[in-house]
């Protein structure tokens, strides 16, 4: 796998250091992204879906009774190891992961180093391994987490059958444009942070195959179910139907990832 280059991986260990010393954790997990109540009540184990937090958080879907009238993905499902945004508590995911699990598809996601992706790049490879079962992947993660999945992806293109962005885009040293690996792009109009001029400039730096989902009126936070993010625009829709869009584009993607 390709590694960061020292002086880029001192840079961010300085301004991380800095931010812990300034604020202590427990400041900086509130200022970045502590999860609201909704996050952990979509914790908990139901009928349609298993929750477990021992490692990572895994969302499995449960197997469907017969009889049922719930609609399974078609062909075979599609595993989803997602990497949390800078800051952000993983938890604050949850709401999102149980839909796509509820809908099918097992997700997992892999906390972090101090919250920040780019220090634990390659989260994801014990993932495999640990269940055998899924025989398909996905990478995707939200913010600087999709950054650190599209980095995954591209060294490990054996591995990956699929990457989602959620306000997300690569960088020109890890370029996915002559990849073949399928791409979900999936964006707010209202993003102050990922903005759509940077996901318009990100395209070039993605497969031209890349499929694009701009959500009207969404924003950066509401891509996750957390307090708070600096310099982000106001949404115009709700949080609820933000996920929603964000869920039903990304199942739908994992979808046709399976499709016999």
């Amino acid at each position: 796998m390709r590694t960061l280059t020292w002086q880029r991986r001192l840079a961010y260990t300085t301004v991380s250091l800095l931010l812990v010393a300034f604020i202590g954790v427990p400041g900086l997990a509130l200022y970045t992204g502590a999860a609201l109540p909704d996050a952990a009540e979509a914790m908990a184990t139901d009928a349609m879906v298993q929750v477990d937090a021992s490692r990572w958080l895994v969302f499995r879907p449960l197997p469907r009774p017969p009889g049922s009238t719930r609609l399974g993905p078609p062909g075979s499902p599609t595993g989803l190891i997602f990497y949390p945004g800078g800051g952000v508590d993983p938890i604050a995911y949850a709401p999102l992961a149980r839909a796509i699990a509820g809908a099918g598809h097992p997700v997992i996601i892999v906390p972090v180093t101090l919250r920040l992706a780019f220090f634990d790049v390659d989260a994801a490879s014990p993932v495999f391994g640990t269940f055998p079962e899924i025989r398909r992947w996905a990478v995707g993660g939200h913010s600087l987490g999709g950054v650190a999945a599209s980095w995954y992806a591209r060294a490990n293109p054996d591995r990956v059958s699929g990457l989602i962005l959620w306000a997300a885009y690569t960088d020109a040293d890890h370029s996915l444009a002559a990849a073949t690996t399928p791409v979900l792009s999936i964006s707010g109009t209202l993003d102050g942070n990922v903005t759509p001029a940077k996901i318009i400039a990100g395209r070039l730096l993605l497969p031209v195959s890349t499929r694009y989902i701009s959500i009207e009126g969404g924003n950066h936070n509401q891509f996750g179910s957390y307090r708070f993010q600096a310099n982000d625009g106001t949404p115009t829709i709700s949080r609820t139907e933000q996920q929603r869009q964000v869920v039903d584009a990304t199942v739908a993607f994992l979808d046709t990832l399976g499709a016999p």
